[in-house]
Order: C-alpha cells, then sequence, then structure tokens
C-alpha cells in the first residue's frame, strides 16, 4: 500500500470509529456527530504530520499526506451517512 492510501484509511477508519462510539454512548448529539467524526479525522492528519513529523521529527511532513488524511475523513465519514440512510 502506497503511503497515501494509509493516510486516507487511517483518517477513514478513525472518522467512522468516531461515528461507532457516539452512536453505542447513544447521546443526542444535536446532528453534530458527523461534524466531530470529520473533526477526528482531520485531527488525526494535522497531528501525525505537524507532531509526529515536523515537531518530533519522526518522519517527513508532506502537505500531501494532510490531504489524503483529510480526503479520507470526508469519505469514512459520508459512507457512514449513507450507510445510515440505507439501513
Amino acid at each position: 500500500m502506497t503511503d497515501k492510501i494509509k493516510h486516507f484509511v487511517a483518517c477513514a477508519a478513525i472518522s467512522i470509529a468516531t461515528l461507532i462510539v457516539l452512536k453505542l454512548i447513544g447521546t443526542d448529539w444535536y446532528g453534530y456527530e458527523k461534524l466531530l467524526a470529520i473533526t477526528m479525522g482531520v485531527g488525526a492528519a494535522v497531528a501525525k504530520e505537524v507532531i509526529w513529523d515536523k515537531w518530533l521529527g519522526k518522519g517527513t511532513p508532506e502537505f500531501y499526506d494532510f490531504v489524503a488524511g483529510l480526503n479520507g475523513a470526508f469519505v469514512g465519514t459520508f459512507l457512514w451517512i449513507i450507510i445510515e440512510t440505507i439501513f
């Protein structure tokens, strides 16, 4: 798997996992659970590129890795919306 696909899949998984946890908690989020899921996925992408790669020097920060993570967060959330609508 290429690096960009790993970023995409990881952030999509984080967004979907956030939605699953919020669904299991069962608290009324007034429709903001999707926004929170996207925020968690994007936050993970930012944290990986800025904190892990740049500040700690554990990798190479790349803008397109962040873009792949951003896309993954949105696609993961939209997949959840589609599945939730169907079922």
